[in-house]
């Protein structure tokens, strides 16, 4: 074999790599684009997870599911999804709150595996609540929410006890077991963004989509420059 030949055949071994590798990229960015979006994939395992009923309307019933949050107007005949902005996923907690909001309207609070959502006009409008904070709420798990007599909510992590005071702080209380972390869930969430909250995953949204425009345009530029023949 000539060396003319030799090179040759390390070329074409090289864009084949390339192109494995492009593919490779491909993927891995557009699994964490569905991961942000899992609904695109059907969301197969959507069972109830919770369910809370209106204490001023029977009739008026949520239950949280893996992908947010789902609500009832007929006693639970009928099902119908909660529009949010950024719903949780995993509800495993839903809260009604009488007399709490400035409005005298139904306070609702719906606890995710890793956000906690608030509604204070009776589940029209949602918003996104602020999470305790810290190194040691790096990856920690949301356990429960709850309220406490004077409406103050006490949510309960796996890296304790939390009591939001009258400003939205939260205050330790205290019950912090003994540091551990599930290194599958947060590799998950630090693939995800889900580790920086709503931040987080719009900022790993744009990545991989950045990864993807960047991606295409290398093998096209790849198959037109293969194309060409040297003079």
């Amino acid at each position: 074999m000539t060396r003319g030949q030799k090179r040759s055949l390390v070329r074409r071994g090289h864009r084949w790599l390339g192109l494995a590798a492009a593919l490779l990229v491909l993927v891995t960015v557009g699994s964490g684009i569905a991961l942000q979006h899992p609904r695109w994939l059907g969301g197969p395992n959507n069972e109830p997870l919770c369910l809370a009923v209106d204490p001023t309307d029977a009739g008026h019933i949520l239950r949280g599911t893996h992908w947010g949050v789902e609500a009832s107007g007929d006693g639970g005949k009928n099902w119908r999804e909660v529009s949010m902005l950024a719903a949780p996923t995993d509800v495993k907690r839903i809260l009604f709150l009488t007399g709490n909001s400035e409005s005298g309207a139904m306070m609702i609070c719906a606890m995710g595996r890793a956000s906690v959502v608030v509604s204070e006009d009776g589940g029209r409008v949602w918003r996104e609540i602020s999470l305790p904070t810290g190194p040691e709420m790096l990856g920690a798990k949301l356990l429960d929410l709850t309220a406490s007599g004077s409406g103050n909510l006490e949510l309960l992590t796996s890296a304790g006890h939390y009591r939001q005071g009258e400003d939205g702080a939260w205050h330790f209380v205290g019950v912090r077991p003994p540091a551990s972390r599930d290194w599958q869930r947060w590799m998950h969430d630090l693939h995800t963004g889900h580790v920086f909250g709503l931040v987080g995953r719009r900022t790993a949204e744009g990545g991989a989509w950045a990864m993807i425009l960047l991606t295409v345009s290398g093998l096209i530029l790849h198959g037109r420059l293969g194309n060409r023949r040297p003079r």
